[in-house]
């Protein structure tokens, strides 16, 4: 266990015995005092009646802020998703257009110019190699 998970835990069972302290302490106290018992009772469902009021009107709010959440991106992001998603299709009919008219002629052209090259290399080769072969011919004659 790391230092930080080791201090959260000592943190929790430190709290959960401190309110269990707490609540035995008030309940020791309030035993004998049964009025003061149901006036603390009456006090605390106050507390959380209104506590529920709060907690409902905050879940007003989130749904509302949620509601308005999903009309703006109604309203605005999907657009820009949708011009995005034409400027793509724009960028690849143009790499395709590029690529038929300009790249592939290039390749091709390249490839001749290297065949034609690749050719006379091996015709100078069969030259040099005929030449010198009569070179040969002629000193051995004489």
């Amino acid at each position: 266990m790391d230092e930080r998970t080791k201090r959260t835990l000592i943190i929790a069972i430190v709290s959960a015995v401190a309110i269990l302290g707490l609540l035995a302490l008030l309940g020791y106290l309030l035993w004998p005092r049964p009025t003061a018992a149901a006036t603390l009772r009456d006090f605390a469902i106050i507390v959380l009646a209104l506590e529920s009021i709060v907690v409902l009107f905050l879940l007003g709010v989130v749904i509302g802020l949620l509601w308005w959440l999903i009309q703006t991106v109604e309203k605005r992001i999907i657009p820009i998703l949708d011009s995005t998603g034409e400027t793509v299709n724009t960028v690849r009919g143009t790499a395709t257009f590029v690529s038929d008219t300009v790249v592939s002629p290039l390749i091709q052209a390249a490839s001749y110019a290297a065949a034609i090259r690749r050719a006379a290399k091996i015709l100078a080769k069969w030259r040099e190699m005929g030449t010198s072969d009569k070179v040969e011919e002629q000193e051995q004659g004489q």
